[in-house]
């Protein structure tokens, strides 16, 4: 099966080098023209800065963007699509005007950039890219590279009050913030590998952060059934390659992975609340809680944990929604999750 491992490939031949180059031009000369906000690529205003350094970043970002869907892209970017450009060009503006309908609304991919220019130019910090796409940093040219973090091992450091009062956005949105953040979280991973020094990648202490601070807006898509609490995730404008190409094994293996990270009482009371649509006073009930308060807190858990699962996933985080790889998932969490509570006995 393609996985689309010609892309980088593809990336560096020079008709596509010239490709790209055409179709940053295109978009830098249309966002303009609409306005659009420039904290998609991490800028301020237009005023500011120079048109070629303009077209470079968008460049880069749309080299980034198709790394990133690699795989839904792959039946569109080969050698012998002559007008790839077009689509290229459609759905990249797409993905620019979904992520700032309002001003720093992606907060996840504002703050990533932020963080990876902060630390490339700090002289405390190493960084360096592996898999020609990941960018991983450190305290020392002698660290270990680590495997990424667990949820388990995330949920291990906690979050420094010492450094921010309080885990807020506009808090720890100051480069100053971040990469005292960052010496933190390095230190408190190398103390899991017994005080080595360690080179993580960013996207995990991103990814720690957002275990803490919001950095992703409620809303209105429904994920589940269950009525007006039902979880809700960001909508997306579907482009074509998304609708080409997902994976319904990976995405039933994700459902199951998911499902083994929450504890009894979270299946019972998600599984109760989202797969038979009850109310918190008949799942308190069901459960032997004494009132609807009971099976608040796991159920808030379960969904905490499965925003912060999903939203990375490739066809299933808000900023990459595939509806019907979205509904596999949605029917074999449930099932898997109706299975595992008839063994337990639940009601």
């Amino acid at each position: 099966m393609d996985t689309g491992e010609h892309i980088p490939k593809w990336l560096e031949c020079q008709e596509t080098q010239e490709i790209l180059l055409s179709v940053a031009r295109s978009v830098m000369r249309y966002a303009r023209s609409k306005n659009l906000s420039l904290a998609f690529i991490g800028k301020e205003t237009w005023q500011d800065v120079a048109p070629d350094v303009l077209t470079a970043d968008i460049r880069s970002e749309l080299i980034v963007f198709i790394l990133e869907n690699k795989v839904q892209l792959q039946k569109i970017l080969t050698p012998g699509n002559k007008n790839c450009h077009h689509f290229l060009r459609k759905s990249f503006i797409n993905r620019w005007i979904e992520n700032t309908r309002k001003p720093f609304t992606d907060f996840y991919r504002y703050l990533y950039k932020r963080t990876a220019d902060a630390l490339r130019v700090s002289d405390d910090f190493h960084t360096s890219v592996r898999n020609r796409t990941t960018l991983f940093f450190s305290l020392s040219n002698e660290a270990v590279c680590i495997p990424p973090l667990s949820l388990e091992d995330m949920g291990d450091i906690t979050f420094p009050s010492h450094i921010v009062e309080k885990p807020e956005y506009d808090e720890i949105n100051k480069n100053r913030i971040l990469l005292a953040l960052a010496a933190y979280f390095l230190t408190q991973v190398s103390k899991m590998w017994g005080d080595k020094p360690v080179c993580a990648e960013v996207r995990d202490f991103i990814h720690w952060i957002g275990s803490y601070v919001p950095l992703h807006q409620p809303i209105p898509v429904k994920m589940l059934p269950g009525g007006k609490d039902a979880l809700e995730f960001a909508p997306d404008d579907r482009s074509i390659a998304d609708k080409i190409y997902f994976d319904p094994a990976m995405i039933k293996k994700w459902a199951q992975i998911f499902v083994n990270r929450l504890n009894e009482r979270e299946k019972a009371a998600f599984f109760l609340r989202h797969g038979r649509c009850l109310s918190l006073k008949e799942i308190a009930q069901k459960l032997g809680y004494k009132g609807s308060s009971g099976p608040k807190y796991p159920l808030e858990q379960a969904e905490h944990k499965l925003k912060f699962f999903l939203s990375d996933l490739p066809w299933l985080s808000p900023d990459d929604l595939n509806e019907e790889a979205f509904a596999l998932f949605r029917d074999t969490l449930l099932l898997i999750l109706e299975k595992d509570l008839t063994c337990s006995d639940v009601p």
